[in-house]
């Protein structure tokens, strides 16, 4: 038991929740004097003003299940006993007001680019910089006002609204950068106090020190072969297509982002094809085939969103001469989630075999989990389940 501290761990934190959804979660019982968001991690630290308040407020969601969104999460005391800029985010560093901010796109179903994020951002004051990039948290940007007081006003105004009727939402903190530094004027970056700035220099990274801005991206393969990939289009032409709503059959709520591809044709497939293929729905950050099964590969999409797109077209499409099944953690959470809560899931490869970890909420769903669905039937293949000797994910 994790003795009492004013910070708490909040886990089960999806892309949905925003910063203002926590604050309304943990006002009721004192002051909040830092939330840290681990939107890597979908986890997020908070720390109250002392102890005792956040002692009352784990008794309280010790009897009654917090939810938000729909979404149940979990708290519990930090082993922190105090929040320093260490937790922070490498480019965010929360409610502390600076003139950059960093701002985090969630549920990006149409394209956003400077030209958008400027027509979004502008009214609140001048915008100087604006750079896009993508990291493991999403696609997201740094916007450099004038003033500190133009950065606050925005952040205010537009923390947890869309750009687009039920998409691309915003997740705005304050940044920890003093100044942006801006290499090219065009579609991922702009300086808007230089417009004489060249546009980007073919096969060179536009942004370095940012984040991924859709340059290259290098790929483990199968050994220790390096394999590098051009970034192409997300998800967002698909939305297009259909309107700019979702898809029929997509729910647009899976946070998951690795899909299990089964069945493929060794002699033909490689990772520059699955790529190609894949990409249609999405930022690929990594695929790599299984060294004892060449017929399987994993495939980890840029989000859930997108990972769902990959398995609601591909599912069941012939390549090569054979038919693609998939499995993803979605799918593992729906086969398991009848026997308890599920906290946390990973897919992986060890050894030449795909396996994934569980964590349910109690080692009693644990092992009922384990006596119901061992030897069951999932994606056309019989899962084995056996207890992981680690305690947590």
């Amino acid at each position: 038991m994790t003795e009492p501290s004013k910070v708490i761990h909040v886990r089960n934190v999806g892309h949905e929740i925003s910063e203002n959804d926590l604050l309304q979660l943990f006002q009721p019982f004192g002051v909040i004097t830092k939330l840290v968001m681990l939107r890597a991690k979908n986890q997020a630290l908070i720390q109250m003003q002392d102890t005792p308040a956040a002692v009352s407020a784990l008794q309280f969601y010790g009897n009654v299940q917090p939810a938000i969104r729909g979404r149940n999460v979990y708290v519990q005391f930090s082993s922190h006993q105090e929040l320093t800029t260490m937790y922070q985010n490498a480019q965010g560093r929360g409610d502390e007001p600076n003139r950059i901010l960093l701002v985090t796109i969630h549920h990006m179903l149409y394209p956003i680019t400077v030209e958008v994020l400027h027509q979004v951002f502008f009214p609140h004051g001048f915008v100087e910089k604006i750079v896009t990039f993508q990291k493991s948290a999403g696609f997201q940007a740094l916007i450099q006002y004038q003033s500190r007081q133009s950065a606050v006003a925005a952040r205010t105004a537009l923390q947890g609204r869309n750009i687009y009727d039920g998409c691309c939402q915003l997740d705005i903190q304050f940044s920890n950068l003093d100044e942006l530094q801006v290499n090219y004027n065009n579609e991922r970056s702009r300086d808007f106090t230089n417009p004489n700035l060249p546009s980007e220099q073919k096969g060179r990274s536009p942004q370095p020190g940012y984040g991924d801005a859709g340059g290259v991206y290098g790929l483990q393969g199968t050994g220790a072969r390096a394999v590098g990939f051009p970034q192409m289009a997300n998800a967002a032409a698909i939305a297009a297509a259909f309107g700019g709503g979702l898809p029929p059959g997509i729910s647009g709520t899976n946070d998951r982002c690795t899909v299990l591809v089964s069945n493929l044709n060794p002699d033909k497939i490689d990772e520059d094809k699955l790529f190609n293929l894949f990409s249609i729905y999405g930022n690929i950050v990594r695929i790599k085939l299984l060294r004892n099964k060449p017929d399987h590969a994993l495939v980890q999409m840029g989000d859930g969103f997108q990972s769902e797109l990959a398995v609601h077209f591909l599912k069941g499409a012939i390549l090569f001469g054979k038919r693609l099944e998939e499995v993803t953690e979605e799918e593992i959470v729906n086969h398991l989630e009848e026997i308890g809560t599920i906290v946390n899931t990973k897919l992986f490869e060890m050894n030449g075999k795909k396996q994934a970890l569980v964590l349910f909420e109690t080692e009693e769903q644990a092992t009922e989990a384990l006596v119901c669905k061992h030897a069951t039937s999932l994606g056309g293949s019989i899962i084995r389940i056996s207890f992981s000797q680690l305690q947590g994910i």
